[in-house]
């Protein structure tokens, strides 16, 4: 027998489809991590406490899309403000020391009155390593715990702890 000789199929009446509605991922609370990246925007110094500032501000905002978005927005506004205030100290405290040392023969080379920049550039390039490691902790749906940041807002009474490693 043949595939031409078999009975015809009865055809069932299918029903309509229906439209599918992808499930949508809960957000992850990458975006104050992205948001970091605003301190290579190129305006010396001023785009670092730019980043800071906004990895902060949207803090409030993301910790009301669900408990992974607001640890992983809480970590990175822990680091903004530790961005923050290092920014603020490190240039501040350079260009108070150029004024107190200025014409006196410590001032002659780049070191020591350049030691405070130097700590800045290297806060700049850890903010780079911090943000990127965040952006992709957040993406693997995990927190990137970073011992780094000054904890200035501490985690809520009743919310889980995040079981990830810590940096």
């Amino acid at each position: 027998m043949t595939d031409f000789d078999a009975a015809p199929i009865q055809s069932q009446p299918v029903a309509p489809a229906q439209p599918v509605s992808p499930q949508a991922a809960p957000p992850t609370g990458s975006l104050p991590y992205a948001l970091g990246f605003l301190a290579i925007v190129g305006i010396p110094f001023l785009s670092v406490l730019t980043a800071g500032i906004v990895m902060v501000s949207v803090y409030p905002a993301m910790k009301k899309k669900g408990a992974l978005a607001a640890e992983n927005a809480r970590q990175a506004a822990n680091w903004g403000w530790t961005l923050i205030i290092g920014t603020v100290i490190t240039l501040g405290g350079h260009f108070v020391l150029l004024y107190f040392v200025s014409g006196t023969p410590v001032a002659k080379g780049f070191y020591p009155v350049g030691i405070l920049i130097t700590i800045f550039g290297a806060l700049c390039v850890a903010h780079l390593v911090i943000i990127i490691m965040g952006l992709v902790k957040a993406h693997g749906r995990g927190v990137l715990n970073n011992r780094l940041a000054i904890p200035f807002i501490k985690r809520p009474a009743g919310a889980p702890a995040q079981n990830s490693p810590t940096v």
